[in-house]
């Protein structure tokens, strides 16, 4: 039941974990690794890696940089059934490495070999960004190839046989090759050239002028289903590759298209997810242009879970061999959008919202024309089963549990939060037989059939999400010895809403709720026997009326117009002895908005940004900022962390994400340390109204389990838009002492809404004189700019000097000082 679903490179190395709703688990070298995928946020020194759902033993990866925020291209080769990653511009780093199920292919050898040299033809790029591997092409088995560091060639002892190679090479904003060469080893030392000029652009194009590249990955099939290829090239990228294709081979490519100029304000209305694949022999041309309209087309809906956030919406075509890569689309969750797919094509999906949290969406075809639309990601959030039948499971005399998929959504996708805590609990006849602090456990038990008792417990508080704060599920079941694995009759509860808004929160209306119980691996009857909700975290419950509706039954709830959120708790048993409890803290939200909280004696202080000190933006790079703040508890704190927001706390215009670390001071307090990373400018403040204070919301969590602090305005930031002041022109030069000067200028400021500046008009500017001899400026007079943002007066000519016009920063607008301009009067 073993499954590879993550793993982390660290700027000093590479660890490899595989990690199961918290368990640290070592896989077999026969374990597939098409994992579910708890993907987490990298910390400050690493990239993260994560396995991603395919079909059968088939696995997909996406890697994300340390700043959890922008994918990184990689070079990626799947060779007997381990994946290998570099990221480009990291050669330094050893190779990521993940099993994948496929075949290794066999190994020859001979007692004759001859050195081959593989030269890479080409003067633009630094050696660091390659990597270059290679093939028999009678066995297709994989071969090993010394890559040097800083060297555009690689070398490998090769006995007499026919061979194939292939070369990467690239970096992150910068174009990208996949070279690739037959050649054969006879009885002599040779040198194989790889020639840059071979490659031709492959891109895939839509006949919509508003469309552009957001991301590609491409790739080539080898007849053993070995893969070698690129996942990147975002933006604009372009990636070239050989043309010269060996028989057996396909050329796969999947490109993903926006609207040019999309911010996160102002979000792509669709997304163009295209693939397209080449056989040998490849064509001439590998750029293809496909219509609009001969593409499917529906329309996708992602809820959120509380506030607006940044996410990920990504996506991987399974083409049935061993890997494939997924492609991002940053965006603002909630958001609705439209996709043009490629007819006919499997292709994989998921979503990530903020720093850790992961929803499953599962593989989708689509056939040309019109499909209905759909909604993902809605509350309430309830556990799921896992994805491969491998859940909780037992084999003769052992019970292995596995539930580790507690935040799926009501469409009924499989959801994990790798910030969750899990705490899990199996007992017989009221004596504890093992507990665990990682979700799983693998636990010895008596012959012959008994009733068992498993609690599970998954805590969280991550920014940006309000809801499935706390996940209970309380089983009774019966097992008894087996001869094969075989699953546990656990009982699940699958929960639907209607009535909810994209955020998930109730308004006027009432919230339909209907619970469909069942249970594994059996006809057993199950049935509802109460659903009740709190409106105080659970510490009142009421009861909800309901009515048989299929298999289940269905209520309406009308939430109070006070209640922040909705919790609710489902008790579900069965005709063989099963029962569930199941407790959501915070399964939706209210109408109303959350007071600060405050639990077992934790507080948040101290929080300062950037120093005190304004934030000034202009159009466009990055941007950075440093939040600190003390967390304390009588028990010590366990976590902590610190979001921005702008405009509402329930519904802000803009949030902006920070990763947080503590360091303790003694056995109660911590410092904490948040950085706030503006990886793009221009796409997270795209819009004016976004000048001016974003509040700073901190929590943090105590070592004993309960204890909460969560001050959603805990400090403040100013961000400004830069303004510039043109250097001032004092004419005529030379003049005469008395007579006239005139001084002009221009003032402008970064717009924010067009990505340029613009002329910042009726703003009084304060004209200065520094005499030559003197000790400091002097201010002369105020001049109003005009609707061009021009400034123009006049002084009498006194003395040698120089004139500047300085700005005064005014709520929204940064300050600015002008260049000077010396003037000789005679």
């Amino acid at each position: 039941m073993t499954q590879w679903s993550r793993l982390r490179l660290r700027s000093f190395g590479i660890g490899i974990s595989a990690v199961l709703g918290g368990s640290l688990l070592v896989a077999p070298a026969t374990s597939p690794a098409a994992a579910e995928p708890p993907a987490g946020p990298a910390d400050a020194s690493s990239g993260v890696l994560s396995m991603v759902p395919g079909q059968g033993d088939r696995a997909a990866f996406r890697y994300t940089d340390a700043s959890g925020d922008v994918e990184k291209p990689v070079g990626f080769v799947s060779t007997g059934g381990t994946v290998r990653v570099q990221p480009l511009g990291e050669s330094a780093q050893p190779a990521l490495t993940a099993r994948t199920g496929a075949p290794a292919a066999e190994v020859t050898t001979a007692a004759v070999t001859y050195r081959t040299t593989f030269r890479i033809d080409s003067s633009n790029w630094s050696a660091f960004n390659k990597t270059i591997h290679v093939w028999n092409r009678d066995t297709w088995a994989y071969l090993p190839v010394d890559n040097p560091a800083d060297s555009l060639t690689a070398t490998a002892d090769l006995p007499p046989g026919n061979y194939f190679v292939g070369a990467m090479y690239g970096i992150s904003a910068v174009d990208s090759y996949l070279l690739t060469r037959s050649f054969t080893v006879s009885g002599t030392a040779q040198t194989v050239g790889l020639a840059q000029s071979s490659a031709k652009e492959v891109a895939l194009k839509v006949d919509d002028a508003t469309a552009r590249h957001d991301a590609s990955a491409v790739w080539l099939s080898l007849p053993n289903g070995d893969l070698i290829g690129f996942a990147g090239g975002y933006n604009s990228t372009r990636t070239y590759v050989t043309t010269a294709s060996t028989p057996g081979t396909t050329l796969r490519t999947h490109q993903i298209l926006t609207r040019k100029g999309a911010t996160a304000l102002q979000p792509s209305p669709y997304r163009y997810d295209l693939t397209q694949s080449w056989a040998h022999p490849f064509p001439s041309s590998l750029i293809s242009t496909s219509k609009t309209a001969s593409l499917a087309k529906t329309t996708t809906t992602v809820r959120a879970q509380g506030i607006n956030t940044a996410g990920v919406y990504d996506s991987v075509p399974m083409f049935g061999e061993w890997t494939g890569a997924n492609l991002p689309t940053q965006m603002r969750l909630p958001a609705t959008f439209v996709e043009y797919v490629t007819p006919g094509v499997s292709v994989s999906r998921s979503v990530r919202y903020g720093e850790s949290q992961y929803l499953a969406l599962g593989e989708r075809t689509l056939p040309a024309g019109l499909s209905p639309s759909t909604a993902v990601g809605g509350g309430p959030l309830m556990p799921g089963r896992r994805g491969y039948n491998d859940d909780s499971r037992r084999f003769g005399d052992q019970l292995q549990i596995l539930e580790n998929m507690p935040y799926g959504d009501s469409s009924g996708n499989r959801g994990y939060d790798y910030a969750a805590k899990p705490v899990a609990e199996l007992s017989l006849d009221g004596q504890v037989l093992r507990t665990s602090d990682t979700g799983g456990m693998v636990v010895d038990v008596p012959a012959g059939e008994r009733t068992y008792r498993l609690k599970q417990t998954h805590t969280r508080t991550v920014s940006g999400s309000q809801l499935a704060t706390r996940v209970d599920s309380d089983w009774t079941f019966v097992s008894g010895t087996t001869g094969t694995y075989r699953l546990l009759d656990l009982m699940d509860l699958a929960v639907t809403s209607a009535g909810l808004d994209q955020r998930s929160r109730a308004g006027t209306a009432p919230v339909t709720l209907t619970v469909v119980p069942s249970t594994r691996r059996s006809a057993a009857a199950s049935t509802v026997r109460s659903v009740e909700w709190s409106t105080d975290d659970g510490a009142t419950w009421t009861d909800l009326p309901f009515t048989a509706s299929g298999a289940g039954v269905t209520g309406s709830l009308t939430v109070p117009a006070t209640a922040a959120f909705v919790s609710l708790r489902i008790t579900a048993d069965n005709d063989q002895g099963g029962k569930l409890t199941r407790t959501v803290r915070r399964a939706f939200a209210g109408p109303a908005t959350g007071a600060d909280e405050k639990t077992g004696g934790v507080t948040v202080s101290n929080v300062t940004i950037n120093r005190g000190s304004v934030l000034n933006l202009g159009i466009a790079g990055t941007a950075s900022a440093t939040a600190t703040f003390t967390a304390s508890a009588p028990s010590g704190i366990a976590d902590a962390g610190l979001f921005l927001w702008h405009g509402a706390y329930n519904s802000p215009d803009g949030v902006h994400l920070a990763g947080t670390d503590c360091t303790p001071v003694n056995a109660t307090t911590a410092t904490c340390s948040a950085l706030l990373y503006f990886w793009d400018v221009r796409y997270l403040f795209s819009g004016n109204a976004l000048a001016g204070t974003w509040r700073a919301s901190a929590w943090a969590t105590a070592k004993d389990g309960t204890g909460l602090a969560h001050r959603h305005s805990a400090g403040t930031l100013t961000v400004k838009r830069v303004t510039r002041l043109a250097t001032a022109n004092a004419t005529p030069e030379p003049v005469k002492k008395g007579k006239k000067i005139t001084i002009t200028g221009t003032l402008t400021r970064a717009d924010w809404s067009t990505g340029a500046y613009r002329p910042y008009a009726g703003r009084y500017v304060t004209l200065q004189w520094f005499k030559r001899g003197g000790k400091k400026w002097a201010n002369v007079k105020s001049v109003k700019s005009n609707a061009k943002g021009q400034l123009k007066t006049t002084v009498k000519a006194t003395a040698d000097g120089s004139y500047r016009f300085v700005y005064t920063a005014d709520a929204a607008s940064a300050g600015a000082t002008g260049y000077s301009d010396y003037i000789d009067v005679r």
